[in-house]
């Protein structure tokens, strides 16, 4: 995983940054990068066995991006339930409804999936979880 120069660890696992530079090129060089910043966004996509999470906020007192990133994913599913947990919390807090519920949303399927994703990304690892 690309270490971003201003991230958070959440868990082991489980990365925040807020650093637009990185998150932008990171974008660009995904083909993820949204073309109208009027409207909020939630942006998902895969890097090699991590899974990046991007949220650009477009409210003017709130604009911006955060993007976190969960490390081998399909491994670390407990971190993608951290992450569901914490945008539920701040569902429930009345902070960025809209948003953070489609978050959570693709979380849900992410984890929903893991099994999948395991078996695909670990195929050759026969023993990775006895």
């Amino acid at each position: 995983m690309k270490e971003f120069t201003s991230d958070w660890a959440l868990t082991p696992n489980l990365f925040l940054t807020k650093n637009e530079v990185e998150i932008i090129d990171c974008l660009v060089d995904h083909r993820e990068m949204p073309v109208k910043f009027e409207e909020n966004h939630v942006i998902s996509f895969y890097n090699d066995n991590d899974f990046h999470l991007v949220l650009y906020f477009s409210e003017k007192e709130d604009r911006g991006f955060q993007m976190y990133i969960v490390r081998d994913f399909s491994v670390n599913v407990e971190d993608l339930i951290i992450l569901y947990q914490l945008f539920g919390k701040l569902i429930n807090d009345g902070l960025s409804v809209h948003i953070l519920s489609k978050a959570q949303n693709q979380i849900d399927n992410i984890i929903y999936m893991s099994n999948t994703f395991r078996a695909m990304i670990h195929k050759d690892e026969s023993n990775i979880f006895e």
